[in-house]
């Protein structure tokens, strides 16, 4: 039993330290602001008119392409949640892709429960 937890533990290790290296490769940042969330995605050497941006119709993802010569970028971003796709803006300055949107409030609703 003692060999299988400690083999348990180095496979927890292990995961957690390529969750670890997949963030620090990560070239894009997500800050949530009150209501609003920012998704920063770095694209440079593209115009505005060389990006491509979408978002699903829920709300829970973006895709972000641009080309221009040999310089090609493809984004899909699964948020941690949800935006209204009407309320998204986007800004290219600098070599960096801006997208701001508004976070979607999640809604409760009531279920009466009957005895």
């Amino acid at each position: 039993m003692e060999e299988f937890k400690k083999a348990m533990e180095e496979i927890s290790k292990s995961l957690q330290k390529m969750v670890e290296e997949l963030k620090e490769k990560r070239d894009y940042r997500l800050v949530e602001e009150g209501d609003e969330v920012r998704i920063e995605i770095d694209m440079p050497g593209l115009e505005p008119s060389d990006i491509s941006l979408s978002v699903t119709k829920d709300g829970t993802a973006l895709r972000a392409e641009g080309a221009r010569g040999d310089r090609k970028y493809s984004r899909h971003i699964r948020l941690p949640v949800k935006i209204d796709p009407s309320s998204i803006s986007a800004l290219y300055r600098n070599g960096v892709l801006t997208i701001t949107a508004r976070k979607v409030k999640e809604e409760e609703i009531r279920i009466p429960v009957r005895g």
